[in-house]
């Protein structure tokens, strides 16, 4: 079995999940031959990278000025995801890039269009697309098991402390200190796996999503942040199912989610936090699927790519619906609606009261969220005090955001 070389960018954060992985040994027959950190003193495991006479590079044109490497995963921030991709794929590696592939959908052609100039394979690591039981899925899917897609819906409820906007100068800005689109969110981030998977299931090929066609957001924020916390959106796609998406960072009630129901003709797909999935049919279970959480699973599968050529199951194409998503819910609310200060309280994850562990809840907006999911619809159609209708916006045809940028300055 040839060994697979690997230079991994980013080893805090996320990027601790890649660096356990290459020194657990839970990938067989790679070969770890740099990192690249600015800051890699966030590293928890930095020492035993040292240890293994792992080099460290403060970016990536220092480790290709000196090295090179069969595959780059990248696990930096949203704004590097496409120019380091570049760098990347223009000496000659692979690629492995975390999600979201970018912020807007200008970056997904050119990803693509860097992609196919090399000739070399881009995944995008939303590990749900590459799990065994989102992949059994989607085969009994396109294979008609369940008949025609109607709504499939999605909600995730994290609460997330004052820490996790501190963490780093871009979480849950719109743009970066450079003026880069950013474009954080729970939709584009920490949930963004979960809108991915419903865009990816209805997708009519195994490495395509399917194509969003309009959406219609609700955005509000109840932290000081520029982004939005808190989202509910509906998308037609263009087979004809409608998705349905509820997250928040700002809900009361604690932690809840994901949680999914997929609806079909004959059918009914569910699966709540750690549960299994499900498939039901006249009120009995069909089928129960495999795994949907491994996040080794992305890597295996660009390892693959490198040692035996093929297709990534997730790449640019298929996570450019998401992308496009995102960029269509800013369109369809330019003005991120402000949660009313006498609705928001706070509570603390710990007894000394420290800032950073400072939690803003908006009361009953989990009821509210909970209310749309069950009902399949958002909080404005269900006449909520406090809510705002976004506009219908059609993305068929959306190439460039913003479409107006003086919406956005």
């Amino acid at each position: 079995m040839k060994t697979v070389s690997i230079v991994q960018v980013a080893i805090g954060g996320y990027g601790g999940f890649y660096v356990s992985a290459y020194l657990d040994n839970d990938v067989p027959g790679i070969e770890v031959v740099g990192v690249v950190d600015p800051h890699p003193e966030g590293c928890e495991r930095l020492d035993e990278l040292k240890a293994a006479n792992i080099p460290v590079f403060d970016s990536l044109d220092a480790f290709y000025a000196e090295r090179g490497a069969d595959i780059a995963v990248l696990a930096s921030p949203i704004q590097y995801h496409l120019p380091q991709t570049k760098t990347a794929l223009a000496n000659g590696s692979h690629v492995l890039c975390e999600k979201p592939l970018g912020a807007t959908v200008q970056e997904v052609g050119e990803m693509i269009a860097a992609r196919d100039a090399a000739q070399l394979s881009v995944a995008i690591g939303y590990q749900k697309s590459f799990s065994i039981g989102i992949q059994q899925l989607k085969a009994d899917m396109m294979a008609g098991r369940f008949g025609a897609p109607r709504r499939l819906k999605t909600i995730a409820l994290w609460p997330r402390a004052q820490g996790y906007y501190d963490r780093n100068n871009w979480a849950g800005k719109m743009r970066d200190s450079a003026g880069n689109w950013v474009l954080d969110s729970p939709a584009n981030n920490a949930a963004a796996h979960y809108l991915h998977n419903m865009l990816y299931l209805l997708g009519p090929k195994v490495d395509r999503s399917a194509k969003p066609v309009a959406i219609t957001a609700e955005l509000y924020r109840a932290n000081q942040i520029s982004g939005f916390d808190t989202v509910a959106t509906r998308i037609q796609t263009d087979c004809g199912a409608e998705i349905l998406f509820y997250s928040s960072h700002a809900a009361d009630g604690g932690i809840y989610g994901p949680a999914f129901e997929f609806e079909f003709e004959e059918g009914l797909v569910t699966h709540i936090s750690e549960g299994e999935m499900t498939a039901h049919s006249n009120g009995s279970i069909i089928e129960t699927y495999g795994d949907v959480d491994s996040d080794i699973c992305k890597i295996e599968d660009i390892v693959r790519v490198a040692r035996e050529g093929g297709t990534p199951l997730c790449g640019p194409e298929a996570a450019g619906a998401h992308t496009l998503c995102i960029n269509g819910m800013h369109e369809s609310m330019p003005e991120i609606q402000e949660f009313a200060p006498e609705r928001i309280g706070e509570i603390y994850l710990d007894e000394e009261r420290t800032p950073s562990q400072r939690v803003l809840e908006v009361a009953g907006l989990g009821d509210v969220m909970h209310s749309c999911f069950r009902n399949g619809m958002l909080p404005a159609e269900q006449g909520v005090e406090w809510a705002v209708a976004g506009n219908l916006i059609d993305i068929s045809n959306y190439t460039n955001f913003p479409k107006d940028p003086a919406a956005f300055i």
